[in-house]
């Protein structure tokens, strides 16, 4: 990205010495210099129109051990004060008003430098402007240009004007300019170039800024900073600046702007650019007062760059916080950090911004966090474009008291004390969250918030998270994800990071989750929704909803509605009761959450290089019972490992319920409930057309104990075809379950198995239901090789309880050869 230089200006300024002194022009009384070093300005070297006193300067120059005084009546509002001589002003002293609640209004149209030196002492507010002419609300005007065409009245300000396409800057160089306080300080001209020497220190617990070479304050008042770069005019209103011209450059670096107070003030920010590095905006809310905030307009970019929360409006008492509002093409912000917190009773002031391109690198971040009763905010964004968020921070970095190791760029909105965490609403045509973090959390009793996307195209990838969770109390939010094409969740992060809780994550997946750790009964999992065209995970990606807390605790429901859904490489949809939090294998002891998907087509395959299985899941690892599984689909395939599976261990194991048009089954792919000490959990299944089951299994399965099996349905296909699967209903000592499949046609290789049995306990039964059993007849290619009789499963068995196997036949179809 590149950024306009200094203006030669400036640069002069800088490089040159000015000559000190305070002149006199004559275009409003008498001429010639004033004597100084304490140059006293009254009313009589001016003109007043009422309550407006004008003065205008050949020159007006103070160096560091000088001042100026402006005095005068009580009964003056504005002190409209021009430079009309053609040079500079380098301002290193003080500029002192003595007139009560009046305005000063400090105008130069070829460019203003404030040195280290640099002080206010106004009773009132304090403007300083390049523009060429000042216009006043009944048609007078103040015009520094050509003063010969200035209109003196007794009106206030309208608009700074600017005549020419190349106004001069404003400089302000490790200065500290500072108004009373409920008053206002304004630097609006050409390119703004605010310089420190020193990064902008904040206090150990990331609060405040405590130290800064360069400094803008009004406490609980209000900043306004403009930067034009064309005619125009720039009009202050009571709800901010409007900007009629081209906006120019305004750069922050190590500098403080601050209007932080009983009520946190304003800060009003207009341009074309605005790059930040290592500075703070601060508008923090100290009592009872709410605050205002901040809001930047600028029509390119906005670039914030450093290793410090760059944008604050934080409340610590009962006052709200003021909000967060920034309006621009492109907003980048690497290494740094957009905050709202509520540290008191007051609420965090909401956060918005709309932009074409959002980008945060390198463990940014855009956040509200809530650490007292007050509730955390809402983070809106409204992006034509893209938002990106990658990379993270390298080593510790201290937000509000909590410690962040190396921790990736993030959206965040977490509560750590009674208040709710706020929602997180997210509208785009393209998200990528590449290791980076989109995350509404609940570490206390409130609960977290929401969040919602409406994109055209998603991506989470590289360990990427967005996530919702209950650590404490707190109940976690909802997740919903609106797409119009497609979403892909893929792969891990190459490292690790630590969390401020002590949590370190190395390696870990990408992520779509909801989470509850908590053991009350308030303290659930939060339910998914995603829609979109297109869904895949591959690489370890995965969804869940997963409760790891208490006995009452339960799983959120996933709810997917995609046209082509795809699973490979290990990824999971998985709704369970244990996760990996961090490096440990957590496991809890609530209900398994439910997973629903309605979808056109849906693949589930292979397996990642550790054996991991893809598909879909809702398995319990303690007492938790086990979470349903209903699919409703066209085309259903599973090869090469994928599974759909609902297990438990001493809770009951959960149902799957499938309809679909076609089901293929192959390459060790599998259709399963298993309970270790419960009931099995039942397969139903409704299919319209083909179900082939090749080299593949559908079970149910009780491990042990006296639980019954779960039942296996198999209702109305056109074809099943069993090429050598297994259908498979089992329990330990319990009785087993029954299987039972009604078909238009049933063929079976000899190697196929429909089996209900009990190892100790009563078999269960099989019923068959179809007009055409043949085993060979319909076979055109059978497995190579010959079958040996001896060969399981083929070996008849003598058990003591045998299942029982039912054809029943429709009664016009001939009887198969092998019954005559």
């Amino acid at each position: 990205m590149l950024y306009k230089p200094l203006s030669r200006i400036v640069l002069l300024m800088i490089v040159l010495p000015l000559k000190a002194e305070v002149s006199l022009d004559g275009t409003l009384g008498r001429s010639g210099p004033l004597p100084g070093p304490d140059y006293q300005i009254g009313a009589d070297l001016g003109q007043q129109h009422g309550g407006n006193l004008f003065h205008s300067f050949q020159y007006f120059n103070l160096q560091s051990h000088e001042s100026a005084h402006f005095s005068g009546p009580s009964n003056v509002n504005n002190i409209f004060s021009r430079v009309t001589g053609g040079n500079p002003s380098n301002i290193d002293g003080l500029i002192r008003s003595s007139m009560p609640h009046a305005d000063l209004y400090f105008l130069n149209p070829s460019g203003i430098l404030f040195g280290p030196h640099a002080k206010l002492d106004v009773q009132g507010s304090f403007h300083a402007s390049t523009a060429d002419t000042l216009r006043l609300q009944d048609g007078g005007q103040f015009n520094a240009r050509q003063p010969s065409n200035s209109l003196l009245t007794v009106a206030p300000l309208q608009a700074f004007g600017f005549l020419t396409d190349t106004p001069a800057s404003i400089t302000t160089q490790d200065s500290h300019l500072s108004v009373s306080k409920n008053q206002t300080l304004s630097l609006i001209g050409g390119d703004l170039h605010l310089k420190g020497q020193s990064p902008v220190r904040l206090d150990e617990k990331g609060f405040a800024a405590i130290s800064a070479d360069s400094k803008l304050t009004a406490q609980f008042g209000r900043i306004n900073l403009a930067s034009v770069a064309s005619s125009g005019e720039v009009i202050p209103t009571e709800s901010g600046l409007d900007l009629k011209a081209k906006g120019g450059q305004i750069t922050a670096n190590n500098t403080l702007i601050d209007v932080s107070g009983r009520g946190g003030g304003s800060v009003f920010i207009r341009g074309g650019q605005f790059v930040m590095q290592d500075a703070v905006i601060q508008a923090n809310t100290l009592a009872d007062q709410n605050g205002q905030g901040i809001d930047m307009q600028l029509s390119e970019l906005i670039n914030i760059n450093g290793q410090t929360q760059a944008i604050l409006s934080k409340t610590f008492g009962s006052g709200h916080a003021g909000p967060l509002l920034i309006v621009t093409p492109h907003l980048e912000v690497t290494a740094s950090a957009i905050k709202t917190d509520s540290l008191g009773t007051g609420q965090a002031g909401q956060i918005e911004i709309q932009a074409k391109q959002i980008v945060l690198k390198d463990g940014a971040s855009i956040a509200c966090d809530s650490f007292g009763t007050g509730q955390a905010c809402d983070l809106h964004f409204k992006v034509e474009e893209e938002v990106l968020l990658t990379g993270q921070g390298q080593g510790t970095t201290t937000y509000n008291g909590l410690k962040f190791t190396d921790y990736p760029s993030r959206v965040a909105t977490s509560t750590y004390g009674i208040g709710d965490g706020g929602r997180i609403v997210i509208v785009t045509k393209n998200i990528e969250v590449v290791g980076g973090i989109i995350s509404a959390a609940s570490f206390g009793e409130g609960d977290a918030g929401d969040i919602t996307i409406h994109a055209n195209q998603g991506l989470v990838s590289n360990g990427g998270v967005i996530t919702t969770g209950a650590f404490v109390k707190g109940q976690a939010g909802i997740i919903s994800l609106t797409l119009t094409d497609q979403f892909l969740i893929t792969g891990k992060r190459l490292g690790s990071y630590i969390t401020p809780t002590g949590m370190k994550f190395t390696h870990n997946q990408s992520v779509i989750g909801s989470f509850s750790l908590g053991n009350s009964q308030e303290s659930q999992a939060g339910n998914i929704i995603i829609s979109a065209p297109t869904l895949r995970l591959e690489n370890n990606g995965t969804i869940s909803a997963a409760t790891l807390g208490g006995n009452s605790t339960k799983g959120g429901k996933i709810t997917l509605k995609i046209n082509d859904l795809s699973i490979k490489e290990g990824a999971q949809i998985n709704n369970s009761n244990a996760a990996f939090m961090g490096e440990e294998f957590v496991i809890g002891n609530g209900d398994g959450g439910d997973i629903q998907v309605v979808a056109d087509n849906i693949t589930l395959s292979g397996i990642n290089d550790k054996g991991v299985p893809s598909g879909l899941f809702s398995n319990t690892f303690s007492a938790g019972q086990g979470g349903n599984i209903e699919i409703q689909v066209e085309n259903l395939k599973l090869s090469d490992g994928g599974k759909i599976s609902a297990n438990s261990q001493i809770g009951n194991a959960g149902q799957i319920t499938i309809k679909a048009s076609t089901i293929n089954l192959s390459g060790n792919s599998a259709i399963s409930t298993e309970a270790q000490n419960a009931d099995g959990g039942n397969i139903i299944i409704e299919i319209s057309g083909l179900f082939y089951l090749q080299d593949g299994q559908i079970t149910t399965s009780v491990r042990g104990g006296k639980a019954q099996g779960g039942n296996i349905t198999l209702e109305n296909p056109l074809f099943v075809i069993l090429d050598n699967g297994q259908i498979k209903a089992q329990a330990n000592a319990g009785q087993g379950g029954n299987i039972q499949i009604t078909s238009h046609r049933f063929i079976a290789s000899p190697c196929s198995l429909v089996s209900a049995s009990s190892a100790l306990g009563i078999d269960g039964n099989v019923q068959i239901n179809s007009p055409v059993i043949n085993m060979d007849e319909f076979l055109v290619v059978l497995p190579g090789g010959f079958v040996e009789p001896s060969m399981k499963p083929c070996d008849i068995q003598n058990i003591e309880n045998p299942s029982t196997f039912k054809i029943h036949l429709a009664p016009d179809r001939p009887v198969p050869f092998f019954k005559k």
